[in-house]
């Protein structure tokens, strides 16, 4: 979209051939960095250093470094859009699937921009778009027939699992520590190797049935899917127009 200022009194995109800095693009920067580092390796100066910048010259648009995660937090939840979803009988599982696969994409591509943004106590769903997101995934559970409380819960639910996965399951999958093996790997988990098979006679069963691991994260992923669309699938109304509960 092209700007109403006369070009002399727009900002300049680059100065010396070097982009010039907003808040929006320090808060990309951040984003960008958490890409390819550790959350904790993210600060005003390490961010300053990959912009090629003073720490100092972050400070113009930005107060510290809560306020930093803060701008990159917004920028990631209005990054992501929800997906079309389809409340129609037969329909609503695989829609619910396709969601929870596209917000697991979003959150892997800036991993740890979750437990960052928690440890410095910034408001979760903060942005327009993201509440814009969270109501319209409320309305889709309210479509299934949930009453609207549980319509909140699935969706909240839907959210945690999604987010929970990533940061436990994903994140040491995508980037193991180096002294682990190579990056795309993971060590077997310690009870697929468990000493003692009468005491433990269930991992010893399953480290001799699974001997190369309990499965890739995709599946676990599936796996989790399928539990969480059974678990709404249990709590819509029945045929005889009653509701299950627990």
């Amino acid at each position: 979209m092209s700007s109403d200022l006369p070009p002399s009194r727009r900002r300049p995109t680059h100065r010396k051939g070097r982009a010039t800095l907003t808040r929006e693009s320090v808060g990309r920067a951040a984003l960008d960095f958490l890409g390819h580092h550790r959350p904790a390796e993210l600060t005003m100066r390490s961010l300053a250093a990959a912009l090629g910048v003073s720490p100092r010259a972050l400070y113009n648009y930005v107060e510290d470094r809560r306020d930093l995660i803060t701008v990159a937090a917004e920028i990631f939840e209005a990054d992501w859009r929800l997906p079309p979803l389809d409340p129609a009988p037969g329909r609503w599982p695989e829609s619910l699937r396709a969601m929870c696969r596209d917000l697991r994409a979003h959150y892997r591509r800036h991993p740890g921009m979750t437990t960052l943004a928690l440890a410095e106590n910034v408001t979760a769903a903060r942005h327009p778009v993201m509440l814009r997101n969270v109501d319209a995934l409320i309305g889709f559970f309210a479509g299934l027939g949930l009453p609207l409380p549980d319509a909140y819960r699935a969706c909240m639910e839907s959210i945690r699992l999604v987010v929970g996965f990533v940061e436990f399951q994903d994140s040491p999958y995508d980037r193991p520590p180096a002294h682990l093996g190579p990056a795309g790997t993971a060590p077997l988990p310690p009870w697929l190797t468990p000493d003692g098979a009468d005491e433990l006679p269930h991992l010893s069963r399953l480290a001799a049935e699974m001997p190369d691991g309990t499965g890739s994260p995709d599946e676990f992923f599936e796996f989790s899917l399928d539990v969480l669309v059974g678990g709404i699938a249990a709590r819509l109304p029945d045929a005889e127009g009653g509701q299950w509960s627990p």
